[in-house]
Formats: structure tokens, sequence, C-alpha cells
């Protein structure tokens, strides 16, 4: 009898976890907060950010700026909403979801972001941003049974810089 349960503990250790049955129900989980973001970038309305966000997320946006807690990552959302990103949309062009444990995911989001004009939202004719593509890492914890954003990046995506990749030459 102990020779069948060590047998049988050690299948459980060798087969792992079961969490194929979860993915789906995850997959949405992660889906709607990231879609959260959005609807707060499209409402330019940040205010809800600790209902998807962790208190402790990190953000880096495309030009280096640090944030390092839900207050500050919410500051400077709605700081940017209000002023050079008024009225910019934002337009998800595809994403890619990576689960790195049970309770830890990647999400790749390329969109495409419209035209503004940095610092303060006026056009002075030499200061035009956006209207081009936009990669985020978003990387999220279950928490509580409920999907959180703990970190982000984003970079603009170069066009001309993708045309020289050296990924597109690589052997097939």
């Amino acid at each position: 009898m102990q020779k069948l349960l060590a047998l049988l503990g050690a299948l459980c250790l060798l087969s792992g976890p079961s969490h194929a049955q979860n993915r789906p129900p995850d997959e949405a989980a992660i889906q709607h907060t990231i879609e959260r973001f959005g609807q707060s970038w499209a409402k330019a309305d940040f205010t809800d950010m600790g209902e998807y966000l962790t208190p402790d997320c990190h953000w880096i946006n495309v030009v280096g700026m640090h944030w390092r807690n839900l207050k500050e990552v919410q500051f400077a959302h709605q700081a940017f909403a209000t002023k050079m990103l008024r009225g910019v949309a934002a337009q998800p062009v595809e994403s890619t979801l990576k689960f790195v444990t049970p309770d830890v995911a990647i999400v790749y989001l390329r969109t495409h972001i419209g035209a503004f004009y940095p610092p303060d939202g006026v056009n002075r004719g030499v200061n035009k941003q956006g209207d081009k593509d936009n990669i985020a890492t978003f990387v999220l914890v279950k928490q509580a049974n409920q999907w959180r954003i703990t970190s982000a990046q984003n970079n603009d995506v170069i066009s001309q810089a993708a045309a020289s990749d050296p990924v597109r030459q690589m052997p097939k």
C-alpha cells in the first residue's frame, strides 16, 4: 500500500497541476483586464485603474518615464489624457498572450495610436507624434481570483527600422 501511495504521489508530481481546463476563463479574464485599460483610455478617465492594476505596479512609458506604484501610474495617465492625449484614439491591432505560470501571464499588445502633440496638445507645427503603431508588454498576476496588471512598458513601432529587422532575413 505504501508503494502504491508513493507511486501515485510521484505521478502527481511528474504530471504537475492540471491548469488546462482553467485556461479559457483565465484568457477571457486577462482580455477583459486589458480591455479595461482601453476603456479608461477611450474615456480619458483613469480613476478606475485601481480595479485592474496592482497597488505596487510599475509602468515605463514610451519615452522612458518610470512610474512606480498605482498612485504614480494613475496620476501620469490622467495628466497625459487631459492634455496632449485628449481625444487621441488607440485601436488594438493584435495581441499575444503567454502564460508564464498559472498565476502570471504576459500580453503583447500592438495598438495604433492617433496623432498627438506633446507636451500640451497644441500643434506647433514641429511636435506631431503618434499616428503609428505602439507595442506594449503587460505582465499580469492573478490575485484573489482576479487578473491585474502589475507591470507594463510600451514602445513606438518605427516602420523604417522594422524594414531592416534581421529576423526578416533569417532562414526559415
